[in-house]
């Protein structure tokens, strides 16, 4: 056998076997579905929009 005989083989080889493990894949499917994000109705943080907690009741920086 030549050079370019077996790379060719190796080549039709390689990619039949890539073919049947996509083929056993795709047919078998993923083990687990990963479990999806609760619904958030509501801001994440508690303290208000943004996820800032002011304790203060005023704007931090600004002088009054």
């Amino acid at each position: 056998m030549n050079t370019g005989v077996k790379i060719a083989a190796f080549a039709a080889v390689l990619a039949a076997t890539f073919g049947a493990a996509y083929g056993v894949g795709a047919a078998v499917g993923p083990f687990d579905a990963p479990a999806k994000a609760p619904a958030v109705d509501g801001p994440a943080v508690p303290g208000g929009e943004g996820g800032a907690v002011h304790e203060s009741g005023g704007h931090a920086g600004h002088g009054g």
